[in-house]
């Protein structure tokens, strides 16, 4: 995807990144997954609420966003520290799915935490109550995630399955 651009979001993006979460994912997708009132990127309200300064929300998560052609076609929260980044979300146009969007962003965060110092990247996942994961986490090991062999428990019927990528 040649024309894909990846950067800092903006308050202004805040109706596409919420239309693109919506069309991505829907509740029967996720159900069993996830608590979608947990996301702010399910309202509009929701998300300019927790909007903090520039491309950051409240938890001090920064936003990026992958654009085609001047369409936001994906996003991605995330916040650097010290010496480790984590992922939070990620979440690619139904339609743009298994063409790059996805990689592209994680590439991009990977490197901004390789230049502000960080050695380890960490995300997560989810499995259900019947064990199994949700469907990224074929895309965390394809992009050299390891599952540390921990399942936590949260207060709904899914588990949360840590992932770390050391980085070079």
């Amino acid at each position: 995807m040649t024309s894909l651009i990846i950067r800092k979001a903006t308050i202004e993006d805040i109706p596409s990144i919420v239309k693109v979460r919506l069309n991505a994912l829907t509740s029967e997708e996720v159900q069993g997954y996830s608590a979608l009132d947990l996301s702010v990127t399910t309202s509009a309200e929701k998300l300019q609420k927790n909007w903090s300064v520039g491309n950051r929300i409240k938890d001090d998560l920064e936003v990026f966003i992958a654009e085609d052609r001047g369409a936001l076609i994906g996003y991605m929260m995330c916040n650097v520290e010290a010496d480790a980044g984590y992922i939070d979300d990620i979440v690619v146009a139904k339609e743009k799915q298994g063409k790059g969007v996805g990689k592209a962003l994680v590439g991009y965060v990977e490197d901004v935490a390789k230049c502000e110092g960080c050695s380890v990247m960490k995300t997560d996942t989810t499995e259900n109550v019947n064990g199994v994961p949700w469907r990224s986490y074929g895309f965390w090991i394809k992009m050299g995630y390891e599952d540390v062999g921990e399942r936590l428990p949260t207060s709904h019927s899914f588990k949360i399955i840590p992932l770390v990528k050391r980085l070079k």
